[in-house]
């Protein structure tokens, strides 16, 4: 080991002179020094190797892993590359590890600590991100506090307790398939904090925005769920959501054989007397066909028959389908989902909603969290005929853990479906009591669960956009319920009485930044965390910054300035010497927005 002083050259931002030690830089004469190899044994699938290979700068290390599909055992696998020193490291207090690596987004990365109370800590940590593909050497900075215990990734589980004797990169596979591949490392070392000070220029390069990924308000929608409510479209118009989410059931519409839609009618009619659409779910079971779900061939075609009937009535309005409501559930698919029964009912639908209507946009039923096993089950099965694959992304951690999951599902879809199937977030939202209010201190009505919400509300918009999803759906637009601690009393970006929350002003305040301007593109240097998305309009470039890491205390500087707001669109107050502005970037405070002059 040896001390560095660090340059602030670094894309981490590091502060000139401040003090790394560098743990391993892989050269010289034994660079494997203190490391080993090993596989987890539950997965007898599970194999790689450890060795030195290309790195960022000079020789790096190569973590290598083949994960097969072994009857009888979990598929998939995991291989750990672990380095002990030859006496334990000490860490200050805020320590904060570095290191470059480059990886596959088909792999889950974590950094495992061992310290002097003889467990090992995880900090999950992500090498894909919105900025950068997983084929990129880049710089991660993974904090050691874990101060924030219930924001991010439940596995954190705090700060190291005296020195560290081992320290290990746990590679997973991200979705239970085959896989083979390698993780490459470098320059690993030991800084004394994770803090960062960076600038932040108008003119800095950008990474490429996603085709038709443009405009932001036309890809969003909001869950409802009622008919007749025109006070609430109004809230949701108003937000700048394109179209709204909605059952579209079964058995209220067919009465013996005849189908009945006067209720939708009227709905639909208010939407687009507001410039508004619908994505129709067609769900779920009918009591004279086989009950819920259907399984039956003959209650198969019955609810084929309600999905072309449907396509042809509302055929050539402002409207799509989505085939059922996270059939991989037992909730919405009792007693225990099947793939191969739903892939009859969603070959059946989607072939029906076609012939009625060929110009038709059709997802499959929005799968929870991203179920790539039940997906890969409906394709072999023959679930096949729609245009998009509904997901609900819904995570415990902050949203831009989406980035390095979406690779993985596209590369499979196009080997798996045969053709380019889009990927529509049909439902995702955040609660105002969710996972991270008992670190909070609050609950679904408090001021502190609320500006929460309204933090990573804003956070997931801007992750689907720089992402170029074409179909997002936030759940939910009004409170389904008014107990504070139940998180599906919670979702709603207003209350019970149609009162804004926070998440809602957070919402309007970037769609209407958004509404005039394009999405050109991310800033790709920042520190690790750090995220800059710029809007271009006639007159000006608005960027929308924020930091999802908390444990970091991050500094931003910009020079030209014209003026800064908060999340919810309140001016912030800066300080400012010789023409270049500075403010503290908080994960806690959300995005903000900085205008610069064209």
């Amino acid at each position: 080991m040896r001390a560095l002083l660090w340059g602030c050259c670094l894309a981490g931002g590091l502060l000139a002179g401040e003090t790394a030690t560098s743990l391993a830089d892989f050269e010289g004469a034994d660079p494997l020094a203190g490391w080993k190899f090993s596989t987890d044994r539950k997965f007898p699938g599970g194999n790689g190797s450890f060795a030195v290979g290309r790195g960022h700068t000079g020789q790096g290390a190569v973590l290598s892993y083949q994960f097969a599909c072994v009857a009888g055992s979990p598929c998939g696998g995991a291989a750990t590359a672990v380095w002990t020193p030859a006496k334990p490291v000490a860490a200050k207090r805020r320590a904060a590890l570095s290191m470059w690596i480059r990886a596959s987004a088909e792999v889950k990365l974590t950094l495992l600590v061992h310290d002097k109370s003889g467990e090992s800590k995880r900090y999950p940590f992500e090498v894909t991100t919105l900025e950068h593909s997983g084929g990129d050497w880049r710089q991660v900075v993974i904090p050691l506090a874990a101060e924030s215990t219930g924001y991010g990734d439940e596995e954190h589980t705090g700060a190291p307790e005296g020195r560290l004797i081992s320290l290990g990169i746990l590679a997973e596979a991200r979705y239970p398939v085959a896989m083979h591949g390698a993780v490459a490392f470098d320059d690993v070392a030991l800084l004394e904090t994770p803090d960062r000070t960076f600038t932040l220029s108008p003119a800095m390069s950008l990474s490429s925005a996603p085709p038709n990924a443009a405009q932001l308000t036309p890809r969003l929608g909001i869950n409802i769920h009622t008919l007749n409510d025109d006070s609430l479209l109004d809230l949701a118009r108003d937000a700048g959501f394109g179209f709204v989410r909605l059952d579209l059931l079964w058995r209220d519409v067919e009465r013996n054989g005849r189908f009945r839609f006067a209720a939708y009618d009227r709905l639909l009619s208010a939407l687009e007397s507001r410039g508004m659409g619908a994505l129709w779910i067609l769900d779920y079971g009918h009591p004279q066909h086989g009950g819920d779900p259907p399984r039956r061939p003959d209650d198969v075609a019955a609810f084929a028959r309600f999905a072309g009937a449907t396509a042809a009535h509302f055929r050539g309005r402002n409207v799509r389908f989505e085939i059922w409501n996270e059939p991989d559930t037992e909730r919405f698919w009792p007693p225990k989902p099947r793939a191969s029964e739903y892939a009859a009912l969603l070959r059946e639908a989607a072939a029906a909603i076609h012939e009625a209507d060929p110009a038709a946009q059709v997802a499959s039923g929005g799968l929870a969290r991203i179920d790539v096993a039940f997906l890969e089950q409906t394709i072999d099965a023959g679930g096949s005929g729609e245009d998009a694959v509904g997901v609900h992304p819904y995570r415990k951690a902050g949203p831009e853990g989406l980035a390095a999951e979406l690779p993985l599902l596209r590369q499979f879809l196009a080997q798996k479906a045969g053709k380019d199937v889009a990927i529509w977030d049909t439902e995702w939202g955040y609660a105002s009591y969710d996972f991270f209010s008992q670190n909070l201190r609050g609950d679904g009505h408090s001021a502190q669960g609320r500006q929460r919400q309204a933090v990573l509300a804003c956070r997931e918009a801007l992750t689907i956009w720089a992402l170029g999803l074409p179909v997002a759906v936030w759940y939910d637009l009004r409170d389904d319920g008014e107990e504070p601690r139940n998180p599906e009393h919670n979702y709603g970006l207003v209350d019970k009485q149609n009162l804004d929350k926070p998440a809602m002003k957070a919402i309007r305040t970037l769609t209407h930044v958004a509404a005039a301007r394009i999405y050109a593109g991310m800033a790709p240097d920042l520190p690790d965390g750090v995220h800059a998305l710029r809007m271009d309009g006639a007159a000006d470039k608005i960027f929308v910054v924020w930091n999802e890491q908390p444990d970091a205390r991050i500094t931003m500087r910009f020079p030209g300035l014209v003026s800064a707001t908060n999340l919810l669109g309140d001016p912030l107050k800066l300080k400012s010497a010789h023409g270049v502005a500075e403010l503290p970037l908080a994960e806690t405070g959300g995005p903000v927005y900085l205008t610069f002059k064209n």
